[in-house]
């Protein structure tokens, strides 16, 4: 009989073992997920740096901006739209991969809107249109594309307008 009360006893202590264990296994599971959703947004985070950064040392990127801001499209150069082109591909490209991370779970539902949000801006030119109906993305984002391409009325205003109170002189 005490062998067989101590037999109960070290059955009770080695689940209680497994439990513990298992607890355990799972809080470091949910430290992994944190620490791998951390390395993302911080991946993100200097992706997009790099892409502005090198953006913004482009004389034809800044001046195919100020057309659009000016609503003068018509009067780009090719330099200009090309360096457009460019750098709304690699944004396209950075959406997909945000598309990707949000389904699989690493990217919050706050972070995808925004990203449809400013998709949904950048749409509003002509020119993006056209980028964003021309290039290869996975069917998923492919689907994403089509659908913010049907909010956007065909009189819609471009959203790309200074509403800081500045006043620029329109050359």
């Amino acid at each position: 009989m005490n062998s067989q009360r101590l037999n109960d006893w070290l059955q009770i202590v080695g689940l209680f073992g497994v439990i513990g264990s298992l607890i355990f296994v799972g809080l470091q599971l949910n430290q992994t997920q944190a620490i791998a959703k951390s390395q993302t947004y911080q991946n993100r985070t200097a992706t997009n740096v790099e892409l502005n950064v090198g953006a913004m040392s482009s004389p034809e990127f800044l001046a195919g901006v100020s057309k659009i801001y000016l609503n003068k499209l018509d009067e780009l150069t090719m330099q200009e739209a090309v360096a457009l082109e460019w750098w709304f591909g690699t944004n396209l490209t950075i959406y997909e991969n945000n598309l990707l991370q949000f389904h699989s779970g690493f990217l919050t539902p706050e972070h995808w809107q925004r990203n449809l949000k400013e998709l949904e801006c950048m749409l509003t030119v002509p020119l993006f249109r056209e980028i964003a109906t021309d290039w290869p993305f996975r069917e998923s984002f492919q689907k994403v594309i089509s659908e913010e391409l049907q909010k956007i009325p065909a009189d819609s205003a471009n959203c790309w307008s200074y509403s800081y109170g500045w006043d620029f002189p329109i050359e």
